[in-house]
């Protein structure tokens, strides 16, 4: 049996030490708090029970949709009344087809979808770009099998970058949203980070937070130079805005949860720290007229 992640969590914020993977690929469902669970997958879907209805926070991807699906299945049989992505990228929203699939295949009504304004535009981009968004993750992620799709094995057959199944969300907000959830208020705030879409969500009566890929128990994914700007201090600051919530338990989307307010403070103070300092190291730098190759 697996060690619960909560438990593992906690040993190696405490201790320093990782003697066993923190980013787990495995399916399975952990209960979290009472009322809440996450399926381990490449990107995790968070799921919260509200009413006669569950929440979930990201869809996983294309190739891993269905498994994360059924996990679920094995927690609750509710039917999902809301799918929120925390941003765009095609791990977090490329399994959104086998949600909606296991509601209708269940009777039920369609989950309804959201996201930041800015998903839109994200995913006209990867339906315009889709070849070269396949040819960039493929060697940025080299010869392992897709977690986007199938396996690349040649340009004539592979998948497309993000499948025609995926959801559009169905309502969309710029800075700030409140989404009930049975008898529960959860605020989904926007902010940039890794993406320009991205939205951090706070359940102030559990002090729950769902961060998506700010929090990815790696250093910072801030900077690639074959894809889009990302936004290393505008990172930092919402962060910090996360510590002054005061959370008591933390889900990303990459790696394990983390529970009680002093540990979460200290993980998300040393990312911002991270970036904060990038971002110093670099200016200097540039100011100092170091070539782009040595920054």
């Amino acid at each position: 049996m697996a060690t619960h992640p909560l438990d593992l969590s906690d040993r190696v914020i405490d201790s320093g030490v990782v003697d066993e993977p923190v980013n787990r690929v495995n399916a399975d469902v952990w209960e979290l708090d009472n009322g809440l669970a996450y399926v381990e997958s490449f990107s995790h879907s968070v799921v919260m029970r509200g009413g006669d209805g569950l929440a979930c926070f990201d869809a996983s991807s294309a190739g891993s949709g269905k498994q994360v699906v059924d996990a679920l299945r094995t927690w609750s049989t509710a039917p999902v009344s809301h799918l929120v992505y925390t941003h765009g990228h095609a791990d977090h929203v490329g399994g959104s087809g086998a949600f909606i699939a296991d509601a209708a295949a269940r009777g039920a009504r369609r989950p309804h979808v959201v996201g930041h304004a800015k998903v839109l535009a994200r995913m006209q981009r990867y339906e315009d770009t889709s070849d070269w968004n396949v040819l960039i993750n493929r060697r940025q992620f080299g010869g392992i099998r897709s977690e986007m799709s199938a396996p690349m094995n040649s340009m004539h057959d592979r998948a497309r970058f993000l499948p025609t199944d995926t959801a559009k969300p169905d309502e969309t907000f710029d800075d700030r949203l409140d989404v009930r959830i049975g008898d529960q208020v959860v605020q989904l705030h926007h902010a940039r980070g890794e993406t320009d879409d991205h939205l951090w969500a706070w359940v102030p009566e559990k002090k729950w937070m769902f961060t998506g890929d700010f929090v990815i128990w790696n250093f910072p994914n801030a900077g690639n130079p074959q894809k889009v700007q990302r936004y290393a201090l505008e990172w930092a600051h919402a962060l910090r805005a996360m510590i002054a919530q005061g959370p008591e338990l933390l889900v990303p989307a990459h790696g394990l949860p983390i529970r009680g307010k002093k540990r979460i403070a200290s993980v998300l103070g040393d990312i911002a720290g991270a970036l904060e300092a990038l971002v110093q190291q670099v200016l200097e730098m540039m100011n100092a007229g170091e070539t782009l190759d040595s920054i």
